[in-house]
């Protein structure tokens, strides 16, 4: 009998049979190009990334068998939102992230009507965004307004308002934020130029939180 391969190994690996079974069943071609690389898929499942997904996969097949019937009749959407969570955990070594896209891929068997025919733009977002901005976002959701200076700006007869200081990490933050498309720029009473929230965040919380 001739020894194993390198591939042969790696495939034995729970996480990586793991993963393989939710492509399976989603009908996908989402694997990553490590996995037609023998010895990057070894590094892959002995290493820590692998207890990541292996951790996340196992809970996701669970959600999936659960849902088995809805499963079979997923929205064009619903497939999108799963497929993409699925392929971001792949190249994911935060495991706050990863469990960004754990619920993602959970939530959309209850959150169908918050992703109908907005699936493109939200698969982008939680594939790009970090984990600290998901964050902001949740804490700072009830502000109307997000300013940056260095002074406090609000007053009684104004939108509940934010003020992130310059140069700080909140901005840096706020900028990927914006990058992402989940704040708006609008004029503002005061000398500085604010953001509101763009209507996608509400769905974006609804996929998020925890399932």
């Amino acid at each position: 009998m001739t020894k194993e391969t390198a591939l042969e190994a790696v495939t034995s690996n729970v996480a990586t049979k793991t993963a393989a079974n939710a492509v399976a069943v989603l009908g996908a071609t989402i694997t990553p190009l490590a996995a037609f690389v023998p010895f990057l898929v070894d590094a892959l499942a002995a290493g820590r990334q692998g207890k990541r997904l292996e951790a996340m996969f196992e809970e996701l097949n669970q959600v999936l068998r659960s849902h088995s019937e809805q499963l079979q009749q997923l929205s064009d959407d619903q497939y999108k939102i799963l497929n993409e969570s699925i392929s971001a955990a792949f190249y994911t070594i935060d495991e706050r992230k990863l469990a960004l896209l754990r619920n993602a891929a959970t939530n959309i068997f209850t959150e169908r009507d918050a992703i109908t025919n907005v699936a493109d733009t939200l698969s982008r977002i939680i594939r790009d965004i970090s984990a600290a901005e998901a964050a902001f976002v949740s804490k700072n959701f009830g502000y109307e307004l997000i300013v940056i200076s260095e002074e406090t700006l609000e007053s009684p007869d104004s939108p509940r308002t934010l003020s992130i200081r310059p140069n700080s990490e909140e901005e840096i933050v706020l900028s990927g934020l914006i990058n992402l498309g989940l704040l708006y720029a609008k004029s503002s009473r005061y000398d500085v130029i604010g953001f509101e929230w763009s209507p996608l965040v509400v769905k974006l919380l609804r996929l998020l939180r925890d399932a």
